[in-house]
């Protein structure tokens, strides 16, 4: 589904996708891999390379080097996708009280962590903006409201959000530490 101001490939731009795909979609895998990403998610963030790439495609047709540009998009996914989990594990675990044990997979319901100390429209507006990667203008198109309005609210749930962990963290709270 197309988001507000994405328009539908052409033809021609579909041609051309098809074959940007083709020739690097390997080799992006591979270097993904060889960075230390587990093959399934290596699979995940090079696919969503090729959807960034699709929003770039206009300026992408007129490079020499594309794969130079796909390798950067493709940091990119890494980065923020390595940063957006260490921030949420970081979240469970402060409001878990509690340390991971080795080897031991974390599952993340945020809408469990987080039910309560937000709305659900809140919850929904932090999670496309800081997990996601909508832009303010997207949400505000999204929202149907103005992009200061969407900035506006984005900050007044993140610090209700914020207000709520460091009161789930104050001194003599019950809950955490059980056992």
């Amino acid at each position: 589904m197309l988001k507000n101001g994405e328009r539908p490939l052409s033809a021609e731009e579909q041609a051309f996708f098809r074959g940007l795909y083709q020739r690097h979609y390997p080799a992006l895998f591979d270097h993904a891999v060889q960075l230390g990403i587990r093959r399934e998610a290596a699979e995940d963030y090079v696919q969503e390379t090729f959807l960034a790439a699709i929003r770039h495609i206009e300026t992408i047709r007129n490079m020499e080097n594309p794969r130079w540009y796909l390798n950067q998009i493709l940091k990119n996914v890494i980065g923020y996708r390595l940063r957006s989990l260490r921030y949420a594990v970081s979240l469970q675990q402060k409001l878990r009280n509690e340390a991971p044990e080795e080897g031991q997979k974390q599952e993340l319901r945020l809408d469990t962590l987080y039910g309560g100390a937000v709305s659900p429209g809140e919850l929904d507006l932090l999670i496309r903006f800081y997990l996601e990667g909508w832009s303010q203008r997207e949400l505000a198109e999204e929202y149907g409201i103005s992009q200061e309005a969407c900035k506006k609210r984005i900050k007044r749930a993140k610090q209700r959000l914020r207000r709520a962990l460091e009161e789930d963290e104050s001194p003599g709270m019950e809950g955490g530490n059980e056992g």
